[in-house]
């Protein structure tokens, strides 16, 4: 089987070659790393649906916005068990599996938020490498990505299921960082819930707190990002 990280990126995209040809070092490039869910992609209300859906499905209440919100701050196992007050790791594993059946039929719906996919070419035109670090599986990921047009901008898209730790935790961040072969100093992380200002604090990364998630009404100033902005283009302001 080929590695995770042979799929999704190769050693070209990571490097250039100096325009002096007297040069000869190779320089490696600056990393935007990049949540997924409410950052770049409107995929709250997606999430919100398939898991009140997995949960009728097997009798349980359904649960409000906020605390479905709340939840995905965790591994959607542990998600889906905090939803129905369980601690059976077999039965959050099954319920993940059916929340990820209901949201794959509702991923078609899925959009970016306006102005990202903009801010996204601007950042691949300055030979930026981007990648994703997300707590929701890697292949529902992958697919929002190329169903809005952008998957090829993304080297790499380390999700729940090939994580070597999920966010609050810095792991994620910290195996993006070792497969690029750059220092968290050299990356940058993007998102917008507590879980990522405290994955980026924890690696050592300087992190952007990103305010057009109208889904989250937590105030993204009091979480700790080196950064905060309101829209995608004051990314571009801070990074070039």
């Amino acid at each position: 089987m080929i590695p995770f990280y042979n799929r999704f990126y190769s050693y070209s995209s990571l490097y250039y070659e100096p325009e002096n040809k007297k040069e000869t070092s190779i320089h490696v490039r600056k990393v935007i790393l990049f949540d997924n869910d409410g950052t770049l992609s409107d995929s709250v209300p997606t999430v919100i649906q398939a898991t009140n859906q997995a949960l009728a499905a097997r009798g349980y209440a359904r649960n409000t916005d906020e605390e479905i919100i709340d939840g995905m701050r965790i591994k959607t196992s542990a998600r889906m068990l905090r939803h129905i007050d369980s601690d059976d790791e077999k039965l959050g594993e099954a319920l993940a599996e059916e929340y990820y059946a209901a949201f794959f039929s509702r991923i078609n719906r899925i959009k970016l938020f306006d102005g990202v996919a903009d801010c996204l070419n601007l950042l691949r035109a300055q030979t930026l490498i981007l990648g994703i670090v997300s707590n929701n599986a890697s292949d529902i990921v992958d697919t929002v990505l190329s169903q809005n047009g952008i998957r090829s901008h993304f080297s790499i898209i380390i999700g729940e299921d090939n994580a070597e730790e999920t966010k609050p935790g810095p792991g994620g961040l910290l195996q993006a960082c070792r497969l690029l072969e750059v220092q968290p100093s050299q990356c940058i992380y993007v998102g917008d819930s507590l879980s990522d200002s405290l994955a980026a604090g924890a690696a050592g990364m300087p992190s952007i707190g990103v305010k057009w998630n109208h889904h989250d009404k937590i105030d993204i100033d009091s979480l700790g990002f080196t950064y905060t902005v309101k829209t995608p283009d004051k990314i571009l302001s801070i990074l070039i």
